[in-house]
């Protein structure tokens, strides 16, 4: 028998707003959100390809950027023959690849225990433990390890001298400084990212795990040749996520951790900006700190869609 092919009917856009006019309005706040927040300042765009506009010297903001003349890919050579600014982006990169390596892989592992855990209670507190530190702000967050980490009064270095050791200033030294700002990466992002992995290891087939257990596989061999797998295509887009942020070390982490004692290993791009734009001695340098941010937008923009390819080329599941 030939199978029949069922003819795919297309619905004009028209057509659907006709059917679900009432869900479309819902769209509508979103759709505006975008508009007014991501697209509009996309325009601000063009000062990286002009002169540094003089925005409170005109008649408008607006009025300063079209004013300034052209010139062409200036601010980018610039930026790249500064010295800061390589140091900038080589810390960025760093800082980023350790919170990929190091990070990335914690909240699987501690997903893949959790769900192998018998007791509700234990469990529950264990998961509302790791959850909490994910809604503190990094304002709090940068105040609660800088008084751990204290040199004269931090529990750590008191611990340290108990033990026999000298104390040290973890922050602001340029040997530890990254150290920190991964480790209290890991402190507030793990127990989010859990939820993500624990929610697939949940949809897996409970009667393969079952049919295994019978077949006499250990705990392990369950684990390696059935959850894991079965959580793969969402680890594959979790990770393509995190590869767009690699040219972002986490502005908000940084700024409030950052002194210039650590600047050799501490500046990273979203610092420097900020120092162009607030610490310039006459006009900030809006030219120069969006020819930055249009950089960066374009390197997380490749690792995306390169990310994207690899994954469903080898995953076959990727973002689209």
């Amino acid at each position: 028998m030939k199978k029949m092919k069922e003819k795919k009917v297309k619905v004009s856009f028209g057509e659907q707003l006709k059917r679900n006019g009432n869900l479309f309005i819902f769209y509508i706040p979103a759709v505006l959100f975008a508009i007014l927040f991501y697209y509009t300042p996309m325009l601000g765009l063009v000062m990286a390809f002009k002169e540094n506009p003089n925005l409170f010297g005109s008649s408008s903001a607006l009025a300063g950027i079209l004013e300034a003349n052209w010139v062409g890919l200036k601010n980018f050579k610039t930026i790249f023959s500064n010295p800061q600014v390589l140091n900038a982006l080589r810390n960025t990169l760093i800082i980023s690849t350790m919170k990929i390596l190091i990070v990335f892989p914690i909240p699987i592992v501690l997903a893949i225990l959790i769900s192998e855990m018998k007791g509700k209670i234990v469990k529950k507190s264990l998961q509302l433990t790791m959850y909490l530190p994910y809604f503190l702000s990094w304002a709090t967050i940068g105040g609660i390890f800088i008084a751990i980490l204290n040199k004269e009064t931090g529990l750590v270095n008191n611990i340290l001298e108990w033990l026999g050791h000298g104390r040290f200033n973890f922050v602001t030294s340029n040997a530890s400084f990254r150290s920190v700002i991964v480790s209290t990466t890991a402190w507030k992002d793990i127990g989010w990212s859990t939820i993500t992995y624990l929610a697939a290891i949940t949809a897996l087939d409970r009667n393969q795990i079952e049919a295994a257990k019978i077949d006499g596989a250990s705990k392990w061999q369950q684990i390696k040749y059935i959850t894991l797998p079965g959580i793969m295509p969402v680890v594959a887009v979790m990770f393509i996520l995190r590869i767009g942020f690699l040219m972002d070390a986490g502005f908000e982490q940084v700024f409030v951790f950052y002194s210039p004692f650590v600047q050799e290993t501490g500046d990273i791009l979203g610092t420097y900006t900020y120092r162009l734009i607030r610490q310039s001695a006459l006009i900030p340098q809006y030219a120069l700190s969006t020819a930055v941010g249009f950089f960066n937008s374009i390197v997380a923009l490749m690792l995306v869609v390169g990310g994207n390819f690899i994954s469903k080329k080898f995953f076959n599941k990727g973002i689209w």
